[in-house]
């Protein structure tokens, strides 16, 4: 889900009314390793800007950091990337807005955004022909003929399906093996080629706009979830956007509707455990558990991408998360520890209201299926275990089908508390550098979610 300590755009939430008046003066300051003075044009890096009304998105592709600005913001910034000083930059704003600003912290604030050059700095460096040939794979994998052969593959499957009623998604197909062990091995390892495939999908759906990403490895909650980082999506319009949102759940449609073809072929009724139909229609129906996951939008699935860019949100898990504790706080008379409501987008906190409650609903139920599922099913395991080894019964099938079970889920704990630890320390790094830099600032960023983190 996550550490926000990583997350690379910014929420400006207004402009300055005070600050460098007309006839002031200011001495020259340094923003992100150069010195800028009030009568000396300042030089950028390439910079996107993609109207997201009311708000103006602006960004720097190159190293994935995007800012939220208001209209006159984007509008003062575009004045200084056309060449005009930060002083002639201040008297336009308040010639047209009638209103002074505070140059100086409008300045800062795009310092900390690294959209100010660096005089050391060498030129952008373009996009490499690797970047291009990726781009290309892209559009042809969303291309009109790559939709005309993913329809005909989901149109025979599911032609196959209601033809023969044993290839039909059941809990029984998960039954491959008549040994637990090879399930529970074969289950785990065989879930991999189907990750893969979604994360690239989310990946080459972002390429094909010209979008970097990146794959990693996060958690949602207690569960393990492997991460395509599209942070580039805030440079494109709102509706050029679904597509890389749900380019995995296409993705996971299309190997389930291939794992069910590849078992019409393979796959004998007479023998349930035939090789490979049977095991081909086990990793079907986990592929379909997989599809069914991403609708757990609390969870910062798929499919809350989608719904937050519906609902034209920034950081609406984030903002929900500090909702829900200031009235936990308030309840428990902490008030010390609430935080400011009015720093929030007020779109997230508009809708955060309401929110909180599947929100919190969502949790309930997942922690829920953890402590009266989970964990007394792992105890009652460790204590058959223990009772074959007291009994001398060790090392027959069940104990070793034990074994087997405890060590996966070991393994998922033991990942789980790596990355919490990493985000933690992560996080508190993040505070610490936030304490050495901050100052009183009118346009004070605030940090949101990194975009298609699917």
């Amino acid at each position: 889900m996550r550490s926000y300590a990583e997350t690379n755009v910014t929420l400006v939430t207004s402009a300055s009314r005070s600050g460098f008046l007309i006839g002031s003066t200011w001495k020259a300051k340094k923003f992100w390793g150069g010195y800028v003075s009030a009568n000396t044009p300042i030089s950028f890096y390439p910079l996107t800007f993609v109207p997201d009304s009311p708000d103006v998105v602006v960004g720097r592709k190159d190293i994935d950091s995007y800012a939220v600005f208001p209209e006159d913001g984007a509008a003062l910034l575009q004045m200084l990337q056309s060449g005009v000083s930060p002083e002639e930059a201040a008297h336009w704003y308040f010639e047209r807005y009638a209103e002074p600003i505070d140059i100086e912290d409008f300045l800062q604030t795009l310092g900390d955004l690294q959209f100010i050059r660096n005089g050391r700095d060498k030129e952008v460096v373009p996009p490499s022909t690797r970047s291009s040939i990726w781009q290309s794979i892209g559009r042809a994998t969303f291309s009109p003929l790559a939709w005309i052969i993913y329809s005909a593959i989901l149109g025979y499957s599911l032609y196959v399906m209601i033809r023969f009623p044993y290839l039909r998604p059941g809990y029984h197909n998960l039954f491959f093996s008549p040994y637990l062990v090879v399930l529970e091995l074969g289950l785990f390892l065989g879930q991999f080629p189907g990750i893969l495939v979604h994360e690239l999908f989310h990946m080459l759906a972002g390429r094909r706009l010209g979008i970097p990403s990146r794959l990693g490895i996060g958690r949602r909650l207690y569960i393990i979830v492997f991460e395509t980082h599209l942070t580039g999506l805030w440079s494109v319009p709102r509706q050029a956007r679904y597509l890389p949102f749900l380019a995995g759940m296409l993705a996971d449609l299309l190997w389930f509707a291939l794992l069910t073809t590849i078992a019409s072929l393979t796959y004998t009724p007479a023998h349930p455990f035939s090789f490979p139909g049977a095991f081909c229609l086990a990793l079907a129906f986990s592929t379909l558990l997989r599809f069914i996951w991403q609708f757990y939008f609390y969870l910062q699935t798929d499919i809350y991408y989608v719904f937050t860019n519906i609902l034209r949100c920034v950081d609406l898990q984030q903002t929900t998360w500090q909702y829900l504790w200031n009235r936990i706080y308030r309840l428990l008379k902490l008030t010390h520890k609430i935080r400011d409501e009015d720093a929030w987008n007020p779109r997230d906190r508009q809708v955060a209201r309401w929110y909180v409650f599947f929100f919190g609903a969502g949790y309930l139920f997942t922690l829920g299926t953890l402590f009266f599922v989970g964990v007394p099913t792992a105890l009652r395991i460790f204590s058959g275990i223990v009772a074959d080894l007291l009994n001398h019964a060790a090392f027959n099938l069940n104990f070793w089908d034990s074994c087997v079970f405890l060590l996966l889920n070991g393994i998922q704990v033991a990942v789980v508390a790596w990355i919490y630890w990493r985000e933690r320390k992560a996080r508190r790094a993040a505070e610490r550098s936030l304490s050495a830099m901050s100052h009183e600032k009118n346009l004070s960023p605030d940090y949101v979610e990194e975009k298609g983190v699917l």
